[in-house]
C-alpha cells in the first residue's frame, strides 16, 4: 500500500501547466542574474567535471539552483507530498532527475533508489536539503550523510546569496529568489566524507558538523551578499 497521493486526469494537467510554466518563467528571470562563483574549484571538480558527488544546501535556496544545476541533471529527493508534485514537474521540466521521498515519507526507499542512481551512472551526482521537506529551519536531517555512507560519494555544502531578492516570508524556510539581474553568489565547502560504517553517535556527530559547514556558509555569503536574513 502507498501513501503517495493520487492524482486525476486533471491534477495531472494542472501540475503539469504550472510547472511548464514556471520553468519558463524562471529560466527567463534567473538568466539575466550575474553569477560569481567563489569557490570554482570545488564546482568545477565535483559538478561540471563528472567526479560525481552529493551536494546539499538549505531549503531557502532550492528554486534557483534546481535552475543553474539543472545541466548536470541531477538526481533530487522531493516529497511525496502534493506540494512536491510541483517541485517534481519544475524539476522534470528543468532537466533533473526527481526522487520522491522524504525524511517522513518513503525515505528509505528514496535513499535506496538515489544510491542505485549514483552507482550506476558513474560521475552523476544528488542533491538536497538539509533541512527539508518542512524544517525546522536550518536543523540539519541525517538523510544524505546516510547516502554518502552508502555511495561513498562526498557531501558538498552549497549555498547562494543576493542581495536584492523576493522573501516569501509566508513559508517556513523564507524561500529566496532572486530579482532580475541581481549579483549571485555562489560558493561550496567544505568537503564532507563518511566511512561505510558509524556508529549513532557519529551519525549524530556528522549531523552536526553538516549543520555547522552550512550555517557557517550562509552566514559568509549573506554578509558578503548584504542580504539580511529575516526571522
Amino acid at each position: 500500500m502507498t501513501d503517495r497521493p493520487v492524482f486525476n486526469r486533471w491534477d495531472r494537467l494542472k501540475y503539469w501547466l504550472v510547472a511548464r510554466l514556471a520553468a519558463w518563467l524562471l529560466r527567463a528571470l534567473f538568466y539575466t542574474c550575474r553569477v560569481k562563483i567563489l569557490r570554482e574549484d570545488l564546482v568545477e571538480k565535483y559538478f561540471r567535471a563528472g567526479r560525481g558527488a552529493i551536494g546539499v544546501t538549505w531549503h531557502r535556496g532550492a528554486i534557483f539552483f534546481l535552475y543553474f544545476f539543472a545541466p548536470q541533471k541531477p538526481a533530487i529527493m522531493i516529497s511525496r507530498s502534493r506540494d512536491g508534485e510541483y517541485l517534481a514537474r519544475y524539476l522534470q521540466a528543468m532537466g533533473g532527475v526527481p526522487v520522491r521521498g522524504s525524511s517522513g515519507r518513503g525515505g528509505p526507499a528514496a535513499l535506496k533508489e538515489m544510491a542505485a542512481y549514483l552507482l550506476a551512472n558513474p560521475g552523476r551526482y544528488a542533491a538536497t536539503v538539509a533541512d527539508g521537506p518542512q524544517g525546522p529551519r536550518y536543523e540539519a536531517k541525517a538523510g544524505m550523510i546516510t547516502l554518502a555512507m552508502m555511495t561513498g560519494l562526498p557531501l558538498i555544502p552549497l549555498m547562494w546569496s543576493a542581495k536584492r531578492v523576493w522573501v516569501l516570508r509566508r513559508t517556513w524556510d523564507r524561500t529566496m529568489i532572486p530579482k532580475p539581474f541581481s549579483r549571485v553568489l555562489i560558493s561550496a565547502g567544505p568537503e564532507l566524507s563518511y566511512p561505510r560504517e558509524m556508529s549513532p553517535a557519529q551519525r549524530e556527530q556528522a549531523r552536526l558538523e553538516l549543520q555547522r559547514a552550512l550555517d557557517r556558509l550562509r552566514q559568509d555569503l549573506d554578509a558578503l551578499s548584504g542580504y539580511q536574513d529575516p526571522p
